[in-house]
């Protein structure tokens, strides 16, 4: 794909429907259409602190065990994520839309940035979308049974999104082991000792960057790339590739 044809603003379809405006500098605009189901996913940042502002509608947030729905304002409320707290947001879903039951009728619209503002964010989702639309493009080769075509592209996306998980600190939850452990504290009278906590968030830590290890050893095997020139702009491909290098330097 060439640099002309690597668009700033990418939307996915239905079920998960999502657009992304990477047009401005260091921030991405995220709008999520009616009856869209689309979700950040469980994750954490390790290197970045980040920050969602709510522009239009109300999401469902997830910052470490408290889950809130927060409604968009004249203010433009802006949430903090510090570094490695866990979080996800999405839509609210009908089954809890502020107990009516009922979905809001609007588009959500978030813009999320990051601290420091070095053009990771933009760099993950044109990588990531790039992965997917293309897996989502993908033609069956015509000798090669539909089960095997399908197992196939489904190794391929996951190698190549947790390989850029991996290079742009974006830490997912793997086991949600700990989340089971806490529903069931929810529902016992028997407490939870602090250590099980921390035993189960060292598993899920230990887990997810092992996980992400061996992608991204994998990924050098065969040649898969986080961060690619099919994928991402020239300019931003360039800044990307000498930002690392510096860092390498220890610059």
């Amino acid at each position: 794909m060439s640099d002309s044809e690597i668009p700033s603003i990418i939307t996915r379809p239905f079920p998960n429907a999502v657009t992304y405006d990477l047009s401005t500098p260091n921030q991405v605009t995220i709008t999520l259409p009616l009856k869209s189901i689309w979700s950040s996913g469980l994750h954490w940042h390790e290197t970045h602190t980040e920050y969602l502002r709510l522009v239009k509608g109300k999401i469902r947030v997830r910052l470490g065990d408290e889950t809130s729905i927060i409604h968009a304002s004249p203010q433009a409320i802006e949430i903090r994520i510090d570094r490695k707290v866990w979080h996800e947001w999405s839509r609210v879903p009908p089954d809890n839309e502020d107990g009516s039951g009922e979905e809001d009728d609007e588009d959500v619209v978030v813009i999320e940035r990051t601290d420091p503002a070095d053009g990771a964010k933009a760099i993950f989702f044109w990588n990531l979308n790039g992965v997917i639309l293309k897996a989502q493009r993908s033609v069956k080769p015509s000798l090669l049974p539909p089960w095997l075509f399908g197992v196939l592209m489904e190794c391929w996306v996951t190698l190549n999104l947790f390989t850029i998980f991996a290079t742009l600190d974006n830490v997912p939850v793997l086991l949600g082991v700990r989340d089971g452990m806490l529903k069931r504290r929810r529902s016992s009278v028997v407490a939870v000792h602090s250590w099980t906590d921390w035993l189960l968030m060292w598993v899920e830590w230990t887990w997810a960057h092992a996980t992400l290890k061996v992608a991204l050893t994998v990924a050098r095997l065969v040649g898969a790339e986080p961060v690619s020139k099919e994928f991402t702009p020239l300019r931003e491909y360039n800044d990307w590739m000498a930002l690392n290098r510096d860092k390498k330097k220890g610059l």
